[in-house]
């Protein structure tokens, strides 16, 4: 038991250290929003600089995917150790006299368990990114992100070659929502390429 709750408390600290990765590449992404978004800071900029921007935009929108999901994978891994833990415990705590140093421990460890679990919880909330949703979808950040991506117009700024790849993928399924809801208006390349993202979307809700 008391290994398992060893495991419990190293895979929260690899939570954390993915988290605070996350909590990196979100600050560095809402910089972009607040510079070019927020106080129109992108009138004047530069072709260098605007394929710059794109190219960071892109590397954090995949970066937030990728560590939603080692976030959203840990979350599974914590919750199965954490109800582990708590039936170790409670089938440990009728074999134990009362009162008992043992006991103690038992219960101060049941106590710590879920104190850690509920402060998963906490932390998740603050990270702003939803369980029920699909894995991958950080909508706080990826509007915003998409918001300055779709300012730069930034798939007509790639090489030819990489212009028939919808890459970051999250991206142009945002791309492929707002069509669907007329919110935003893109050229004809763009549309036929987020028509599978589209027909997929369509087909899921039928």
């Amino acid at each position: 038991m008391m290994n398992l709750l060893v495991f419990l408390v190293l895979l929260f600290g690899l939570f954390g250290v993915v988290s605070s990765q996350y909590i990196m590449q979100y600050r560095e992404a809402y910089y972009l929003w607040i510079k070019y978004i927020v106080y129109n800071k992108g009138n004047n900029t530069d072709p260098e600089e605007k394929k710059e921007t794109c190219s960071k935009l892109e590397s954090y929108s995949r970066e937030i995917c990728e560590l939603a999901n080692m976030i959203f994978l840990l979350f599974i891994l914590i919750s199965i150790t954490f109800f582990m833990v708590v039936i170790a415990i409670e089938i440990n705590i009728p074999l134990m006299k009362s009162p008992s140093p043992e006991l103690n421990i038992l219960y101060s460890t049941e106590i710590l368990a879920f104190i850690l679990y509920i402060s998963l919880y906490i932390i998740l909330s603050f990270l702003k990114i939803g369980l029920i949703s699909p894995v991958s979808k950080t909508s706080a950040i990826d509007e915003k992100i998409f918001k300055v991506w779709y300012y730069f117009e930034c798939h007509e700024c790639k090489d030819e070659f990489f212009k028939k790849y919808p890459e970051p993928h999250r991206l142009y399924e945002i791309v492929a929502e707002k069509l669907d809801n007329n919110e935003i208006k893109a050229s004809q390349d763009l549309m036929e390429l987020v028509k599978p993202l589209r027909k997929k979307k369509n087909d899921a809700q039928a």
